[in-house]
């Protein structure tokens, strides 16, 4: 099944139901090697639960690797995509680029879908998504999906009872005023729910609080069922913040792939981290 095919299935389904901080220098140099990212293909997981428009091999990693370098069809892409992500795809700590390593390839794919249709609003990356073919988009996406990234320190101290309020809502959610629990949707420890939903753990908590404000303005409806969109809606200021502060403390706590290096801030005893 394609990346293509997917969208088109989840369409379908859907018709019938940047803040101040410091930013991290990026290191454009260290790109892991063909053979590393081939081998973290075997994990289903990071396979995303399908595959690309040709078998995921040495051809296709390398047209991934050129797009991130900022290489198209069309000559380029107007600004690589290191530029901003970093070649490891951990984005930076000012949360105003997320972080790509590891993201379901699918989810990945179709927000270049639609930061070129221009159902996603953003004035650089709709630029650059409409100078991709959909092979380039799929190429970039499991290129990112097969690299790891060390996670970057939460940038402010944040006290413990909103890490409490934020824990809970990711569990349990709020009766009181109809707001799921995010683990209903983005799995345990915020890990995801390939092909469709994104991993939250280890996500800027600044990036994550602009998209959820974005989806309660009605700024960003993007999503399936713009289930996101309701969702935020019914959230507060301080519901965003603490939810965003406690999962961007969450760290993977399931098996990882072998040669998997999360770097030292991802300690997989231990899934949150309320000193920081």
């Amino acid at each position: 099944m394609t990346f293509r095919t997917i969208l088109t299935t989840f369409s379908a389904l859907a018709v019938l139901g940047i803040s101040a901080g410091f930013i991290r220098a990026q290191n454009y140099e260290a790109t892991p090697g063909i053979d590393a990212m081939e081998a973290r293909l075997e994990d289903e997981m990071l396979r995303f639960n399908a595959t690309v428009n040709t078998e995921v091999d040495d051809d296709v990693l390398e047209l991934g690797r050129l797009v991130a370098m900022g290489g198209s069809e069309a000559g380029d892409s107007g600004m690589a995509c290191i530029t901003c992500h970093g070649s490891d795809g951990a984005g930076d700590g000012s949360g105003a680029f997320p972080r790509l390593a590891e993201q379901a390839g699918w989810y990945t794919y179709k927000q270049l879908k639609d930061y070129a249709s221009g159902d996603r609003q953003n004035r650089v990356m709709s630029g650059i998504a409409k100078k991709l073919t959909d092979e380039e988009m799929e190429a970039v996406a499991a290129y990112y999906a097969t690299i790891a990234a060390p996670y970057t320190p939460p940038l402010a101290d944040v006290d413990g009872m909103t890490l409490q309020w934020g824990g809970q809502l990711g569990a349990v959610g709020s009766a009181e005023r109809g707001v799921p629990a995010c683990v209903n949707c983005h799995g345990p420890s915020g890990l995801g729910n390939p092909p469709a939903v994104p991993y939250l753990a280890g996500q800027y908590a600044s990036y994550m609080e602009h998209q959820l404000q974005m989806w309660k303005e009605g700024k960003r409806d993007n999503d399936i069922d713009n289930v996101m969109s309701a969702i935020a809606k019914k959230m507060t200021k301080r519901d965003i913040e603490a939810v965003s502060a406690y999962y961007n403390r969450v760290r993977p706590t399931l098996p990882l792939p072998e040669g998997f290096a999360p770097g030292p801030e991802a300690a997989p005893e231990a899934a949150l981290d309320p000193i920081r």
